[in-house]
């Protein structure tokens, strides 16, 4: 149920510590999927980058939706 007010005990810590990094990673990929369209890929970009582009937005989903609020 948590720990007595005031105190921290290490299920809190650890429960803190998982969601800094779900929300770490997530704006993490976020940051990456911003600058995908600046990336030059030659003729495979119009194919590589739409492709990526999914999987990153999948997975900041997934993070986001991990994190406890």
């Amino acid at each position: 149920m948590g720990s007595a007010k005031f105190k921290l005990n290490w299920s809190d810590i650890i429960g803190v510590g998982k969601n800094a990094a779900l929300v770490g990673g997530a704006a993490a990929l976020t940051v990456v999927a911003q600058s995908l369209g600046t990336i030059d890929l030659g003729t495979y970009g119009p194919l590589v980058v739409p492709i990526i582009a999914v999987g990153l937005d999948t997975a900041i989903k997934w993070m986001k939706n991990n994190a406890v609020e």
